[in-house]
């Protein structure tokens, strides 16, 4: 095999990793951030919805392909997708794609961080060595509680997974039993989004202490409280 080869061969898993670090620094570059927020959606909210009616099954798999996509630059967060999905499709279905979409992307991350840090879980660090024991002691449960609680950045945890040298079928099903209740509230979000919408009105209190408003901000609570409480329970089984 030649010098090229050899090379080449060593690079080649190295490269989905680098591409994806590519689009992170391009997204950045061009200040993309800055669209990544409510206002964003809920003004071109009527609009989408419409264009995902007009498209009918081409939408949501396109949805499903955008939102993978999206996730592998490393940058954009999964709840912006899925709250895109509820604002497209309504909640249930956007529910069902934004799980199918962000669930790819996740495990496209997770592949490339495989490849591209091979090795990385071995290093002397201290810190890769408690992350790596934390998934291999028991990783399924450990992925759906960092999952769970909203004070781990999603592109994070894949690549720490990634590292860590988890098997992929664990880390897909842990991803989506963890990712389920997040993307049930922030579907419902863009849903509520989208209904607003639709009748070109602004939400006011009593809009907001409707139920099917009131429940996803009450979950979207919850989900803050959980780090308060496994702070507490780690407290308590310390002493």
């Amino acid at each position: 095999m030649s010098t090229v080869s050899r090379v080449a061969a060593r690079l080649a898993p190295r490269l989905p990793l680098a591409i994806a670090v590519l689009m992170a620094v391009t997204f950045i570059s061009l200040a993309g951030k800055r669209y990544l927020n409510l206002s964003t959606l809920a003004a071109n909210a009527k609009w989408m919805r419409e264009m995902a009616q007009q498209w009918w099954l081409l939408a949501p798999i396109l949805f499903v392909a955008a939102n993978a996509a999206l996730l592998m630059s490393l940058v954009i967060p999964a709840w912006f997708c899925t709250i895109a999905g509820g604002l497209l499709f309504g909640r249930w279905q956007g529910i069902v794609y934004a799980l199918i979409g962000t669930t790819l992307g996740a495990a496209g991350v997770f592949l490339a961080a495989r490849f591209g840090l091979q090795g990385l879980g071995e290093s002397p660090g201290k810190r890769a060595k408690q992350i790596a024991e934390g998934f291999r002691a028991n990783a399924f449960s450990y992925l759906v509680v960092l999952r769970l609680v909203p004070i781990f950045p999603f592109t994070l945890v894949n690549i720490a997974a990634a590292i860590s040298g988890i098997p992929p079928r664990t880390y897909i099903l842990g991803s989506l039993v963890g990712i389920t209740p997040s993307t049930l509230i922030y579907a419902s979000l863009g849903d509520m989004l989208s209904e607003i919408a639709q009748h070109d009105q602004l939400p006011d209190a009593n809009l907001m202490l409707e139920p099917r408003f009131l429940i996803p901000l009450l979950g979207l609570a919850c989900l803050a409280l959980l780090p308060v409480l496994f702070g507490r329970l780690g407290r308590g089984q310390s002493r």
